[in-house]
């Protein structure tokens, strides 16, 4: 993570929806957000950034989101490219190769599948897990890929849909909700975490334990690991969001909201910790230990929303840079903010 000097606050920049004309039909998602990247993409000369979105509607969507000017504050962000079909349930989570070509999404229909972005297909199913699959994650060599379920099992499967080995040893005892791989090379880890409200990091060679961190008091939703850092960040039911060093398998600190979080997210520039909870958006400020942001969101369609029933933020991502933020809720949007100087 950079360090960037004076204090910042995130800004509400707009929503994204979809379109309609004669070429094209998308309405946006018609369900929760439920995971989301930011890859990039090579057109002609230009390098040209996209959003992938994963929804309960059982769809992939595929975002231009180049940035607009001062002026489209509070309007419609993002024009969708693709949609994406094939699973028969919720997609649960959703990961980019390096070279964002590929994207591998996970179900509650019990399967993996990888798609082709450029083809907008699918080139492979991933059959194995006997309940519905949670979490998903590729190696930093995109030659392995991890995932989780509610059949408690953490397994690791090539590219081809071979699954090359699953944990018995040592294996979570409930539901695994997250994977993900330490983006080290030299040091090649995978972290799961579970319902049963621990974290296991394995030695990727032999899939052997390393460490369990245990700090949690009720289901673990997410984990999110620092850009170029060994810390590991996860966030529960239990309204508990905890910083670890993945490596030395220390607990660094913690800090704790009114509400279950439902995802974290390390910010590329600025020493921060984005939570994404059931009341809306939480930053916590490495730093200084505090809260510095607090966004609840407000209603988009509001004659579809409950009567004072709070937003939930359910998916997080960053652009490129740093400087956007892209956050999917229970409402079915997708919102946009922006890190600016606080005034």
């Amino acid at each position: 993570m950079d360090s960037s000097s004076g204090k910042h606050q995130l800004e509400y920049k707009g929503y994204m929806k979809g379109m309609k004309n004669q070429s094209f039909i998308s309405l946006g998602h018609n369900g929760w957000v439920t995971s989301m990247q930011v890859g990039e993409v090579t057109e002609g000369d230009q390098t040209k950034e996209f959003l992938i979105s994963g929804a309960r509607d059982r769809s992939i969507m595929i975002w231009d989101i180049q940035e607009k000017s001062q002026t489209d504050s509070d309007k419609e962000w993002g024009v969708p490219k693709k949609v994406l079909k094939g699973h028969s349930h919720f997609i649960s989570d959703l990961t980019l190769s390096q070279d964002s070509r590929y994207c591998l999404t996970s179900s509650w229909d019990g399967t993996l599948r990888l798609w082709d972005l450029r083809k907008g297909q699918t080139i492979k199913r991933f059959v194995g897990h006997s309940r519905d699959v949670l979490a998903v994650a590729f190696s930093p060599d995109n030659r392995q890929i991890a995932s989780g379920g509610r059949d408690k099992n953490l397994k690791i499967w090539n590219t081809v849909g071979e699954c090359k080995f699953t944990v018995e040893q040592n294996a979570h005892t409930d539901w695994v909700s997250c994977v993900k791989f330490y983006q080290d090379t030299k040091n090649p880890i995978v972290v799961s975490a579970s319902w049963d409200k621990t974290i296991k990091v394995w030695d990727n060679q032999t899939m052997t334990l390393k460490h369990t961190f245990v700090g949690h008091k009720s289901q673990i939703n997410t984990l999110d690991m620092a850009p170029n850092a060994s810390y590991l960040a996860s966030g529960g039911k239990d309204g508990i969001a905890i910083i670890w060093n993945l490596v030395e398998g220390k607990f660094l600190g913690q800090k704790e909201v009114d509400c279950p979080i439902n995802c974290v997210l390390f910010a590329p520039k600025n020493y921060w910790l984005v939570l994404g909870t059931d009341h809306g958006i939480k930053v916590w400020d490495l730093p200084s230990k505090e809260f510095v942001v607090d966004i609840k969101a407000s209603p988009i369609d509001a004659d579809k929303q409950k009567q004072n029933a709070p937003i939930s933020c359910t998916s997080l991502a960053w652009n490129k840079s740093g400087n956007l933020l892209f956050a999917g809720f229970n409402d079915n949007y997708i919102r946009v903010y922006k890190i600016v100087a606080e005034k």
